[in-house]
Order: C-alpha cells, then sequence, then structure tokens
C-alpha cells in the first residue's frame, strides 16, 4: 500500500458508529442518497477504490472487479447475505469479502414473531380500520376475529440459527414447532437451555409435511439454485386453507405470481412479506390492495442497535485487510 491514504466507497450512507472507526485514515467516497448507485455510477466510482462496503442493491460481479483492476483488496457487504457478491472471482483475484455474520438473528426472529402475530390476528388490518373512522360500535363479537397463535403449529423452512431463534420465541408460545431442511436435521431442541425454555423438541419432517401440517409456515432459508422458487403454486395449494406464509429470507424464494394466484383464490388465509421477488414491490402490486397481507420495506435487522453493529462490523471488515490486521468482530468468507 502506498503513502496515500486507502479510498474506501460506500455505496450508501452508514450509521454514524461505523464511520467513526474509519476515522481520517482514509479517504472516504460515499453516495449520501438513500437511493442506490446506479450500474454506472458504480462503475465509475470503483475505479480507484483499495476497498468497498456495499449493499444486497449492489452487483459485485467480473465487470466490476475487471474495471477496480489490482487497486481492489476488500468487499465488505452491509449483510448477512452475499449472492449478490460473485464470491469465487473474488477469491481467484486475492480479494477478500466481508460480511455482518449473525449478528442479526435475535432481531430478525423478533421481526418474523412480530409479522406472524401482525397477520395472524389481523393487527395492521385492525389499525387501518381504526384510522379510517369505521370502528362505529365498540367492542363486538365478531369484529376483526383472527388465528391463535398459542398452541398452533409452526412450521420453520431452514433451521439455521434465525431458525432456532423462531423456534426458541414459538415454544414460549407453547407451539409446536415443525421444520425442514435442504440437509440433515440440524437440531435436536433449541439452542436455549431448554429448561428455561420448554422441554418440547423441534420435529423434523419432509417440507411437503410442514406445508401440509403448519398453521404458520416461516420461510427463513438462503437463497440459491435449490431454494429458488421453493414456495409456489403446487406447495401452497398443500397449505391449509386457514394457515399463512411468512418470509423474512429471501423474495425469490416464493414464486410471487403463484403467491398472489393462492391469496386470491383463498387457497391460504393470508401472507405477511419482509422481502419480494423485486425491491421495491411495484407501485400496482395486487399485494398492496390485500386485506390479508401484511406487507414491510425489508426491515428484517432493522433495529437501532443491530444497525449500529453491522456497521462496526463492515467497517472493521475493511479494515482488517486494507491495515493486516485481526480485529475481534471481523466476518471474512475467504
Amino acid at each position: 500500500m502506498s503513502s496515500l491514504k486507502p479510498i474506501v466507497l460506500i455505496t450508501r450512507p452508514i450509521p454514524e458508529s461505523g464511520l467513526k472507526i474509519l476515522g481520517s485514515k482514509y479517504t472516504i467516497i460515499m453516495n449520501k442518497s438513500q437511493r442506490p448507485m446506479s450500474r454506472s455510477q458504480l462503475k465509475i466510482k470503483i475505479k480507484n477504490a483499495n476497498g468497498i462496503l456495499c449493499f444486497l442493491n449492489d452487483t459485485i460481479d467480473k465487470e466490476i472487479m475487471d474495471i477496480a483492476g489490482e487497486n481492489l483488496k476488500i468487499i465488505s457487504t452491509f449483510s448477512t447475505g452475499y449472492e449478490h457478491i460473485d464470491v469465487k472471482e473474488a477469491s481467484k483475484r486475492g480479494i477478500k469479502v466481508g460480511y455482518t455474520g449473525s449478528i442479526l438473528t435475535e432481531t430478525t426472529a423478533d421481526l418474523a414473531f412480530g409479522l406472524l402475530t401482525a397477520v395472524g390476528r389481523r393487527i395492521v388490518e385492525s389499525d387501518k380500520f381504526v384510522r379510517d373512522n369505521n370502528w362505529k360500535y365498540g367492542w363486538s363479537p365478531s369484529l376483526m376475529v383472527g388465528s391463535d397463535i398459542h398452541h398452533k403449529t409452526i412450521g420453520i423452512i431452514g433451521m439455521g440459527k434465525i431458525g432456532k431463534a423462531i423456534a426458541a420465541r414459538a415454544f414460549g408460545f407453547k407451539m409446536k414447532v415443525l421444520y425442514s431442511n435442504r440437509t440433515a436435521p440440524s437440531v435436536t431442541y433449541t439452542s436455549h437451555d431448554k429448561k428455561k425454555v420448554s422441554n418440547e423438541r423441534p420435529l423434523y419432517v419432509s417440507l411437503n409435511k410442514l406445508v401440509s401440517d403448519s398453521d404458520y409456515i416461516v420461510v427463513c432459508c438462503s437463497l440459491n439454485k435449490d431454494s429458488y422458487h421453493l414456495i409456489n403454486y403446487e406447495m401452497l395449494k398443500r397449505m391449509k386453507k386457514s394457515s399463512y406464509i411468512i418470509n423474512i429470507a429471501r423474495g425469490k424464494i416464493i414464486n410471487q405470481l403463484d403467491l398472489i394466484r393462492a391469496l386470491k383464490q383463498k387457497l391460504i388465509a393470508g401472507a405477511a412479506l419482509d422481502v419480494y421477488e423485486d425491491e421495491p414491490l411495484e407501485k400496482n402490486s395486487p399485494l398492496k390492495k390485500m386485506q390479508n397481507v401484511v406487507i414491510l420495506p425489508h426491515i428484517g435487522s432493522a433495529s437501532r442497535e443491530t444497525r449500529d453493529k453491522m456497521s462496526e462490523i463492515a467497517v472493521n471488515n475493511l479494515k482488517t485487510v486494507l491495515e493486516g490486521k485481526n480485529l475481534k468482530d471481523t466476518f471474512l468468507l475467504n
């Protein structure tokens, strides 16, 4: 590295906690708009960068690495997922790739359970009902009747760290927990001390059985060639008509057109989504008009505490490589 300050490209604003770590040792080029950089902007700005701190919206592929050339030493993503980065190509070139690890596990599990509760108990729909001045007669035995959560069956697709955190919450609601994994069973019981949580154990079942037996299905597996459109019309038809599907993973795991079709045909009771096939959700998406659908703008990790920590980890990944140091909170893939 020359005596000049290393150049760091940050493609969206990050919390101050991360910027403070960079301090004055770096030349920082930061897109100050919340709007993602366009592909053409990224091509221009990456040219002299020694490190890039990017986001899920930024595709960092061979073309971008070609433009960056030998200057680029580290790609650090502000996310736990890294499918937007060609990690193989980066490894070939000796470019390190960092991600934020599992820091967002508990926060995302909180949101998953919030979505489950919101759609099952019609919380968002009820809130709008009151705000629109449609509440005319006080308490009513038939007003906004939803579905219980306690003692129901939850099916978790993908029993990784987030799946286990969701299972721990489900046991608190005395739910029966089913799970399905791409590989063999990954747990015998939740990662929490079962004396503090429950003596129940999550039950490993086939995906077909999980889909047909669950009252609430939570998608929290990673996106890959096997999970792309894993939940399609045929799978949705297997669900109970009284059941709900919640997605806090990646939008492309559910075939969105098939989901809309199933909802219109009332094959399922509802859906709660934080992610979509294309983001942001299209202006004219039928999902926006459906009362039995809760839609969020991809906020799974959006707590102040977690976003601050993600910022710090993403920056520390940059510093580890650019300064050749071993830092405590470093998550490098290669």
